[in-house]
């Protein structure tokens, strides 16, 4: 069997090739899929902080004066047990565009514990605060499903699967400033 040719032999033929040809050259859009725009996550307002992913520099991040102020308004009076819940803690990681603090009291894993998100492209900042038996979130995200992974994990009852679309039973949810 002959294989087609390429070679056109009528004009109006010819005219349908070259125009395919020229759309195929000049029409970007009709000749693969669109990229998204990307985004470095790690630059932005808080843009300062990334050269602490994978430090222990706790204290840099939460004396951060814009860091502050926000968790200072996020959680009010209970800003102090947060930072006390984070004392034995693991290098921060970095998840979501989101700066991932997160640790325990000296020897209380389980029963004292905290996590801070820094989102670095727009500082916005989220906490959670497990203490005297109970679990707090300190978010101002309109539902439940919008926050972080890494806070609702945090919230998950410990032998629970994946992730609920709602907060866990004995979850209190803060939405407004406390301070």
């Amino acid at each position: 069997m002959p294989l087609p040719s390429l070679i056109v032999s009528d004009s109006a033929g010819r005219r349908a090739f070259l125009a395919a040809l020229a759309c195929a050259a000049f029409c970007p859009a009709l000749a693969g899929p669109a990229r998204a725009e990307e985004i470095d996550w790690k630059n932005g307002t808080l843009g300062h902080l990334a050269p602490h992913i994978g430090t222990y520099r706790y204290d840099a991040v939460l004396g951060d004066p814009a860091v502050k102020a926000a968790l200072e308004k996020l959680a009010g009076a209970d800003l102090p047990v947060i930072v006390a819940n984070l004392a034995v803690a693991g290098p921060i990681d970095f998840v979501g565009g989101h700066l991932v603090l997160r640790g325990l009291a000296p020897h209380q894993g389980g029963e004292e514990e905290a996590m801070v998100l820094v989102k670095i492209y727009d500082g916005s900042v989220r906490a959670g605060l497990l203490h005297d038996g109970r679990l707090r979130l300190f978010a101002p995200d309109e539902r439940y499903s919008y926050l972080p992974d890494p806070l609702k994990d945090f919230a998950r009852p410990r032998d629970a699967g994946v992730s609920p679309s709602v907060p866990p039973p004995g979850v209190e949810w803060l939405r407004e400033p406390q301070g």
